[in-house]
């Protein structure tokens, strides 16, 4: 609120965007019967607020831009009231309803007409790489000196929660997540945001703060011990190496080498790695066991929407998957035997059985407009223009 009132609700963004990354779900106020008020959600309400007051009176006379996909998110936020409406689990789906408009599409909504230059947007994904390389570094201590920042705070139970891991990888880093995959996730976004921004940074040391986040990110990453975020920035760092331009393919390969001579210097990570990948292709393994769970989800939810036409359209309600009491046969141990369904593992296969096909295909575009968008900028863009 102070920032907005000395430098105006623009500048506040950045900020905005480093405090949301950093508080994890323990960080909440319980209130019986609604949603739980957790730090980010009383940020994204103190935003909204600022915006009404501050925000709009900023935009008289400034530079005007139209929200880019809006019939795609209100189509999406209408579909999401279609699926809540049918739902089996009408009270749950309404709150996941109100609590996604409010964690999400206000929160895009409030930086769409807020960020109004290129460098408010460089702020901004300034603020979300420094506060992952905050938590990098906290990662590496609860790698080393086995202290999480989590005990900082109440324990809050929920279906994220690794203490019970069956695979036995409990040793896996998240520092403020609720999971190591998601807190692998936002890593493998903030790492190629970070080598846009070193590519763009006009100071050296800028360039060199920069460069010790990402070498702790890249540790934070592979602690993790999570594939998909390591499969995701691959792939990333895969596109910036084709369209990022001269200096970013630098940074690359400077980062290809370190790699490299680590993997030599320490021979036990390239040991770890065979074994997970082996680990991964064995059915017999825990890992290949949970590999294999993400195939055996599709088919129960095909299966399952088979049964009802109308189901198949609109699903069975908003975060309903874990109301539903599903079985299937799945391949333990050797033999077929017939297990609960008790988590999820696939955002797809939940949001098939939550929102239908349809909405499925309706959140697919949601997504992948964007991707259109950039590559159409990207391409259209004159040489002196691209990176």
């Amino acid at each position: 609120i102070a920032r907005t009132v000395r430098r105006g609700f623009e500048d506040t963004l950045p900020l905005a965007a480093f405090l949301l990354m950093l508080f994890p779900d323990e960080s909440q106020l319980p209130i019986t019967g609604l949603f739980d008020m957790t730090t980010q959600r009383l940020i994204v309400l103190t935003l909204l607020g600022l915006y009404l007051v501050f925000g709009r009176s900023t935009e008289d006379g400034g530079p005007t831009h139209k929200l880019p996909i809006t019939g795609l998110l209100a189509l999406q936020i209408v579909w999401l009231g279609v699926a809540t409406a049918n739902s089996v689990v009408f009270t749950v789906s309404l709150k996941t309803m109100l609590s996604q408009i409010l964690d999400f599409f206000t929160l895009f909504y409030l930086i769409a007409k807020g960020a109004r230059s290129t460098e408010t947007i460089h702020k901004i994904l300034l603020g979300f790489v420094s506060a992952m390389i905050f938590l990098s570094f906290f990662a590496a201590i609860e790698v080393y000196f086995d202290w999480s920042l989590l005990s900082l705070f109440p324990t809050v139970s929920h279906r994220f929660d690794v203490s019970g891991d069956i695979y036995d990888r409990i040793d896996r880093v998240r520092t403020t997540f609720g999971h190591p995959i998601l807190f692998g996730g936002a890593l493998a976004m903030a790492i190629p945001a970070a080598l846009y921004l070193i590519r763009i940074a006009k100071g050296l040391r800028g360039r060199i703060g920069l460069s010790l986040g990402i070498a702790l990110m890249f540790l934070a990453i592979y602690k993790t011990d999570s594939r998909g975020p390591w499969l995701a920035l691959l792939l990333s760092c895969g596109a910036m190496m084709l369209l990022g331009g001269k200096q970013l393919r630098k940074y690359l390969a400077i980062i290809g080498l370190v790699v490299a001579v680590t993997l030599l210097v320490r021979p036990g990570i390239v040991t770890s790695l065979t074994n997970m990948y082996t680990a991964t292709r064995d059915p017999d393994s825990p890992m290949g066991v949970s590999y294999q769970w993400r195939y055996a989800l599709y088919d129960l939810v095909k299966a399952q929407l088979r049964k009802n036409p109308a189901r198949a359209v609109w699903g069975y309600g908003p975060e309903s998957f874990y109301y539903l009491g599903l079985t299937t046969d799945f391949m333990l141990d050797g033999e077929i035997r017939t297990v609960k369904v008790e988590s999820c593992d696939s955002s797809v296969a939940a949001l098939m059985m939550e929102t239908g096909y349809l909405g499925f295909a309706i959140t697919a575009l949601m997504l992948l407009a964007p991707v259109f968008i950039a590559f159409r900028c990207y391409f259209s863009a004159s040489e002196e223009r691209k990176p």
